[in-house]
């Protein structure tokens, strides 16, 4: 019973306070050689980011410039923090693993207010206001660089079947190539013989010892080029047979770089979706 009593007060706890897990910090700042109070928070984020949403955020209090990452604010707007409030400076911290945001709130003789000239209400409303602005400015930088993930393995899917359809492609041709030239070899063979035959029936007749030597040399080469034709379309015939076993395993892969292509697809327009979500928030 304890603990579940623990549980729901800790419950009511986080409901009642939104940044239930973040402390606006206080202490001194070395700030132009002299001591100030500085207000911060800490924020995991990238530097960089930070600074410049907090640079936007700053500007619903007055006037914003940024030199050299010190951020300053003139020309208070009225009501809200302090009635005592001149300007504003803050520096963004980078400490690589997280962010410190020190900021300085100071009167007209460019001193550090005291907590009584504060409306506290108010200024905790600054601090925790732009910590949700900036994880959710975080979280949909996060949703985006997720996107970009999903549409490169989109890409990469798309090569893939690309790449599938291409080699299946020139498989197809290649059996077309190779069945017209096996288709061809019969007729081949048969001139061949034809002339062959020709030729050695006029060797046959021949008594001329000089003309029966190049009627023999003429059937040799006939010969040869009957060898060549049957070895010719035997090696075709191989490649083609190697062609056609590859053929269904091609067009699984075909198959499967399109279905992979679907369910990526189907990731990045989830994941779109999601940062529309976020971004309607």
């Amino acid at each position: 019973m304890k603990k579940q009593a623990l549980i729901i007060l800790f419950g009511a706890i986080a409901l009642a306070s939104p940044s239930f897990a973040q402390h606006i910090l206080k202490s001194d700042f070395l700030y132009q050689d002299e001591i100030h109070t500085s207000h911060y928070m800490y924020i995991r984020s990238e530097a960089k980011t930070v600074e410049s949403d907090w640079e936007t955020y700053l500007s619903k209090l007055g006037k914003v410039d940024n030199s050299k990452g010190e951020i300053t604010v003139d020309k208070i707007k009225s009501g809200g923090l302090s009635s005592y409030l001149d300007k504003v400076v803050s520096i963004v911290v980078d400490n690589k693993d997280f962010v410190v945001i020190n900021t300085l709130f100071l009167d007209e003789n460019g001193k550090s207010l005291d907590d009584a000239q504060f409306d506290h209400e108010a200024l905790d409303k600054l601090f925790y206001d732009f910590y949700d602005l900036a994880y959710f400015n975080e979280e949909v930088r996060m949703a985006e660089t997720d996107l970009a993930w999903a549409e490169d393995l989109k890409d990469v899917a798309e090569k893939n079947k690309g790449k599938a359809e291409r080699s299946l492609e020139a498989n197809i041709r290649a059996q077309e190539r190779l069945g017209k030239k096996i288709d061809k070899s019969p007729e081949e063979l048969s001139k061949v013989i034809q002339k062959k035959d020709a030729v050695f029936q006029e060797l046959l007749k021949s008594e001329v010892e000089e003309e029966t030597e190049e009627l023999q040399e003429e059937v040799e080469k006939q010969e040869k080029k009957l060898v060549k034709i049957k070895d010719k379309k035997e090696r075709d015939a191989d490649k083609l047979q190697k062609r056609e076993e590859e053929f269904p395993e091609l067009t699984d892969k075909l198959f499967a770089a399109r279905e992979a292509l679907e369910k990526a697809v189907q990731v990045v327009e989830s994941k779109k979706l999601v940062l529309q979500e976020l971004k309607a928030k």
